[in-house]
């Protein structure tokens, strides 16, 4: 078979002129993403050991030493061939060029739509998340005054910056109930990554209080909630999300982008009567945001394929090639934002979502700063149980 995977892509229709015809781009598709995925086509993609927790090597800045972007990275490829490093396979950058965030996510869809459909009275999840403690930049500290003196930074208690770099990580499982009781186990295994040895040595002479303070706790034993959530009264924005919400989706995608349109009003709505403004960003951001939590979510099969379609329709997601997530699961990663070079805090912000096309799942998400990203999550397990500490 010819893996010119440019060629492939100049050959495909648009989906949805008749049944064989859509077929036949689906299995185009396909094929193109095997070759992606399997070297023919993709050459060095991105690749990091499996225990590795987070962070894109290549986005990482202002870190005292390269450990910590080791150990800690997913390594993002160049997009259009003109970043490739010494010694990379030419065939990678041709199949960045031709596997575009729109295909990537169209091929997620048709797999998503083939998976089994299943039920249950409660949603599990079972994700790891690694959050970025370090010092503020001169930049942020001098935003942060300056949202204070203008009465925008809140009434919270401000503490000092933590004085040290380091990667934290911990496990959480949660239960979320169809009758509104819900269940969390968080803070299991946790465990962090230093930027040097002088940041682990001062984190060595912290007092358990002080390392608390940072949540840099790792002594700390998993904390179990049990909450029943059936009495209490929802926001406007809550009832639009509940479970049975959710489960319920539709998989066209017009239709679900009208619930989504729905949603993007009510949250303006609630943001203007608690902040006196709408929420920055446009339906497009809004939509990359929140697919973050819904590809995680009890959608259907058909709802999770209309939400990968809706995807592929919006404007300004970027495809940055292959990576291996901190499990060492292969995925295209695709992101949304950072495109702003300016220095001010919060121009650079960037979600990245990293997704399997040939099974639809999301496999991890990072955002903040793509020159420190700040939080990564990792989602190793999910599906329908039928009692409160069940597992799929």
């Amino acid at each position: 078979m010819n893996h010119d995977t440019d060629a492939m892509f100049r050959t495909l229709k648009p989906a949805g002129l008749d049944t064989t015809v859509a077929e036949a781009h689906a299995r185009r598709r396909e094929q193109d993403l095997a070759a992606a995925w399997n070297g023919t086509g993709s050459g060095h993609g991105l690749s990091v050991p499996a225990a590795r927790r987070r962070m894109p090597r290549v986005l990482v800045a202002g870190l005292a030493a390269g450990a910590v972007a080791a150990s800690a990275a997913f390594v993002i490829a160049a997009t259009d061939g003109s970043g490739d490093s010494p010694g990379a396979r030419p065939t990678a950058s041709v199949t960045v060029r031709a596997l575009d965030a729109r295909a990537v996510l169209l091929a997620s869809a048709d797999s998503a739509a083939k998976a089994p459909l299943t039920t249950g009275a409660y949603w599990y999840t079972r994700e790891r998340e690694t959050t970025l403690v370090r010092p503020s930049t001169a930049a942020e500290s001098k935003a942060m005054a300056k949202a204070r003196a203008a009465g925008k930074a809140g009434p919270r208690r401000w503490l000092p910056d933590p004085p040290l770099t380091a990667y934290v990580s911990r496990t959480e499982d949660s239960w979320d109930g169809r009758n509104r009781h819900d269940r969390t186990i968080v803070g299991i295994d946790p465990k962090i990554t230093f930027a040097t040895p002088a940041d682990e040595a001062t984190w060595k002479k912290m007092s358990r209080q002080e390392r608390r303070q940072w949540n840099l706790d790792t002594d700390a034993k998993p904390v179990v909630g049990n909450y029943d959530f059936s009495d209490l009264r929802l926001s406007l924005t809550q009832r639009d999300k509940t479970i049975e919400k959710l489960a319920k989706l539709p998989s066209d995608p017009k239709a679900l982008e009208q619930v989504m349109r729905t949603w993007f009003k009510h949250e303006n709505q609630a943001a203007q009567q608690e902040d006196g403004k709408s929420m920055d960003g446009d339906f497009a951001q809004y939509v990359f945001g929140e697919a973050q939590d819904l590809l995680a979510g009890p959608l259907t099969p058909g709802a999770k394929a209309g939400l990968y379609r809706l995807l592929a329709e919006q404007p300004g997601i970027r495809y940055l090639g292959t990576a291996a997530d901190p499990m060492g699961r292969k995925g295209a990663v695709l992101a949304l934002g950072g495109n702003d070079d300016s220095a001010s805090p919060g121009k650079n912000f960037e979600i990245r979502l990293i997704i399997d096309p040939r099974s639809g799942r999301l496999l991890a998400q990072e955002s903040g700063d793509r020159k420190a990203p700040s939080l990564t999550m990792t989602y190793e397990a999910m599906g329908w149980v039928n009692s409160l500490g069940a597992r799929p």
